[in-house]
């Protein structure tokens, strides 16, 4: 049952005064630390408990089985932490959007909370691009692996990619718009803008797996290890999305 003492008196949702026609808010929020390691489906059920225990006035569909309007944007991969996630929802009452992220913030995490609350202008259609920084970390990394790998990007990878009509053999530098690498002792930065639309997307862990297969990084899982940071998205114009 949603504890009285979570919300503050008078701001129950049925106190707000109903809106002419249910609007659109975009949430931006981040999924980091362990919170890396949940799926896209245990993200949509997480989120609407916590709509509902912020008591977010959400406009509901009509019929026998009555369900919040909520949508997500690009999914993001097991084991890829995030700083730009993004969740559209339909409102029926007047609230603030900044009561909106300080509702949601109270029943959130240090490694998932609401970066801000907004009218959206864009569809989540647009999106064509993401941004991510990988980090590997191993002794045997230097300023050579650095040279290694950028001359391992300049020419075809190819490499087996899941679709929905199954496994077939890609060159997975066709889906990279820009990438580039920083390498001292121990440790490798790499930035890059992969696709990430509804038809072509390429998941960053093949540019970790194409790395480890060519002897760059990952011989030891005791002492090689990588993160994955999605930083931002973009339009087909590299325009951030917002």
């Amino acid at each position: 049952m949603l504890s009285e003492k979570k919300i503050r008196p008078g701001a129950k949702k049925l106190d707000l005064p109903m809106l002419e026609a249910p609007e659109t808010v975009r949430i931006k929020f981040c999924k980091i630390g362990n919170l890396q390691f949940i799926s896209h489906l245990d993200l949509q059920r997480t989120f609407h408990r916590v709509l509902v225990r912020a008591a977010i006035p959400m406009w509901y569909t009509k019929g026998f089985n009555p369900h919040a309007k909520l949508v997500f944007g690009v999914p993001l991969s097991v084991g890829t932490e995030s700083m730009c996630e993004m969740a559209d929802l339909k409102i029926e009452r007047k609230i603030s959007l900044e009561e909106i992220k300080n509702r949601l913030n109270s029943h959130l995490t240090d490694e998932m909370y609401v970066l801000e609350a907004y009218y959206p202008s864009t569809k989540f259609a647009d999106i064509a691009y993401a941004d991510y920084t990988i980090t590997l970390k191993s002794p045997r990394i230097n300023e050579e692996t650095e040279k290694k790998a950028a001359a391992l990007f300049s020419s075809p990878i190819i490499m087996k990619k899941k679709s929905k009509s199954g496994e077939k053999d890609v060159d997975i530098t066709t889906f990279i718009k820009k990438i580039s690498f920083n390498a001292s002792a121990g440790q490798m930065t790499i930035n890059t803008i992969l696709s990430a639309g509804s038809t072509e997307n390429l998941n960053p862990e093949y540019i970790v797996t194409a790395i480890k297969e060519n002897g760059l990084f990952g011989s030891d899982a005791d002492t090689d290890s990588y993160r994955i940071m999605r930083n931002r998205v973009y339009d087909k114009y590299l325009i951030e999305f917002k």
